[in-house]
Parts: C-alpha cells; sequence; structure tokens
C-alpha cells in the first residue's frame, strides 16, 4: 500500500509541476502578446499550494526533510533513536493541529470562491488536511521503523 501511495503522489507532483509549467509559459507568452488569459495566475496559486503540501509529504517519506544533525551525530545509537521518536513525535502533533485546522477552514470556506475560476475556496484549504495525513502517515512509518531498528 505504501508503495501505491507514493507512486500516486510522485504522478500528482510530476503532474502538477507540468501543469504549472505549462501555464506560466502560456501567460508569459500572452502577456508578450498584449493578452490575459484569465485565471491562470489563480490557477497557479492553487497548483503550488497543493505542489507544496503533497511534496512536503513525500519529502518526509524520503528522508528529505529539512534538519540539522550536527548534533545529533555525536549522540550513541540508542540516543539518536530517543530524540528521533520525540522529534518525530512532535511533528505528528504538529501535523495533526495542522490537519485539523485545514479542516476547520476547508467547511468554512466552502462558500466562497475564487474571483476569477470561481472555485470553491474550500477547494485551496484542503490541501492541508490532505498533505498534514500524508505527512502523518509517512511519520508513523518512519517512528515504526526506528523503534524497530533496536
Amino acid at each position: 500500500m505504501q508503495k501505491m501511495i507514493v507512486k500516486t503522489l510522485n504522478w500528482l507532483c510530476i503532474a502538477t509541476i507540468t501543469i504549472l509549467t505549462v501555464i506560466i509559459l502560456l501567460q508569459v507568452i500572452a502577456r508578450f502578446l498584449n493578452f490575459t488569459l484569465i485565471g491562470t495566475d489563480e490557477l497557479s496559486r492553487l497548483l503550488i499550494v497543493w505542489l507544496t503540501f503533497l511534496g512536503t509529504s513525500l519529502a518526509f517519506h524520503e528522508d528529505m526533510h529539512l534538519s540539522v544533525q550536527y548534533f545529533v551525530n555525536k549522540l550513541d545509537d540508542k540516543k539518536k533513536r530517543f530524540v528521533n521518536l520525540i522529534v518525530n513525535g512532535l511533528l505528528i502533533i504538529f501535523f495533526l493541529i495542522i490537519a485539523f485546522y485545514g479542516v476547520k477552514f476547508s467547511i468554512a470556506s466552502m462558500n466562497y470562491v475564487s474571483s476569477s475560476l470561481q472555485l470553491p475556496m474550500s477547494i485551496f484549504y484542503l490541501a492541508l488536511p490532505v498533505g498534514a495525513l500524508f505527512s502523518i502517515y509517512f511519520l508513523i512509518i518512519s517512528t515504526k521503523n526506528i523503534y524497530e531498528s533496536k
């Protein structure tokens, strides 16, 4: 199941980057020709928001998130595991809060629409809980792997 989730997230990120590149290229060409493409800036913002949160969860899966390991590397293996368990626990709590408020924002913004595309604003806010839940999933797997590596 984990491989399927990772593969799906990878394809979603690839598709998002591809669509984002095409949209921005079209927007640049249109501006060069003194023509305005309505909604491209809003759509590109939406895609960047989703890419950020989906990419964050993939970074946790690949263990590529930003971290300072200088002091942790000076510890013995037992203390390293303990520090990593504490950090993962704190990150899980953080992402639970993000998911909770992301759901609240999504529900609260269902009646509002974006200015040019007339999309529900909840689509923007829904990226928070979706990305947070994927991040929590990968952090739990990472924590399980740390715990089992005793």
